[in-house]
């Protein structure tokens, strides 16, 4: 397949099983028999006799159901229903999956006990007087810096 940039490393693209009109405007989407029901509308791309239907106007999602706004009748061929990504909430990291490796240099963490910093400090902060906070010495403030102290902050 032909990608202008660079071609995608990862994508969720499947197409769901044939629906054959019956004369109703309402299905039941499925992928390998199994219920579809996290699926949104812009995820599909719809071909009815050839022509590209527009996500929630064309048609709408409700769970598993689709409904067209239009009946499809025995006449017509949907061509292909193909779900593009995956509709999900923010995901949430797992605890304890994510290493130093997959974390930028510019943090400081490596693979080893060792954490590193850089000696100065070059944008201003807070520390709030709920919280602690530490770096390792010797430390040079920039000028025009302002570090604020209502909490703890250890230079060792």
């Amino acid at each position: 397949m032909s990608v202008i940039g660079n071609e995608p490393q990862y994508a969720k693209i499947y197409k769901l099983d044939n629906i054959l009109g019956t004369g109703s405007s309402t299905y039941t989407l499925r992928y390998n028999g199994d219920l579809q029901s996290t699926l949104i509308a812009e995820q599909l791309l719809i071909s009815i006799n050839g022509t590209i239907q527009n996500p929630n106007s064309a048609f709408t999602l409700s769970g598993s159901t689709i409904t067209f706004a239009e009946a499809i009748d025995s006449t017509d061929t949907i061509d292909f229903i193909t779900v593009i990504g995956e509709a999900h909430n923010v995901a949430t990291v797992s605890d304890g999956t994510i290493t130093a490796a997959k974390l930028s240099n510019a943090i400081g963490v490596t693979d080893t006990p060792v954490r590193k910093n850089k000696n100065r400090i070059s944008q201003s902060f807070t520390v709030d007087s709920s919280d602690n906070a530490m770096a390792a010495g010797p430390i040079t403030i920039d000028s025009g810096v302002s570090v604020i102290l209502y909490g703890s902050f250890t230079v060792v």
